[in-house]
């Protein structure tokens, strides 16, 4: 995704900008996002919006995760660095029992007080209709 980014494409700052063409990964970093979320909201709203739209599907992994506490009731945490929320498509695991680690993108919240949006899918809808 970063080599096919193209910061004059993106709502930024020269300075913002300059950034990402030294390291694309400022997109991604938390001090570009105060600043301005424009960057990383128009390079990452094809994975929000397809996100939501559940796209992708849970592997043979996640299910493996699922029978496993299904059949034996003894795994009591999924701990997992993904953000696609796929563990949440298997039935038998509990959302409580799943540990997102670096967060999912099937909510979205507030950076600087941490008040979670109450409508995730209008989230999702202004992204679609207001970000490019």
């Amino acid at each position: 995704m970063y080599d096919t980014l193209c910061p004059e494409l993106i709502t930024t700052t020269r300075v913002q900008r300059k950034l990402m063409v030294s390291d694309p990964t400022n997109v991604a970093k938390k001090t570009m996002f105060m600043q301005n979320s424009f960057p990383y909201l128009e390079v990452y709203r094809p994975f929000i919006v397809r996100a939501r739209e559940k796209r992708w599907k849970a592997t043979i992994a996640h299910r493996f995760a699922d029978i496993l506490h299904i059949k034996t009731g003894k795994l009591t945490r999924v701990f997992t660095c993904n953000i696609n929320d796929l563990y949440s498509q298997c039935d038998g695991l509990l959302s409580e029992n799943i540990v997102n680690v670096h967060g999912t993108i099937s909510k979205a919240g507030c950076e600087g007080c941490g008040t979670e949006v109450a409508d995730y899918d209008e989230f999702c809808d202004e992204v679609k209709s207001n970000i490019k």
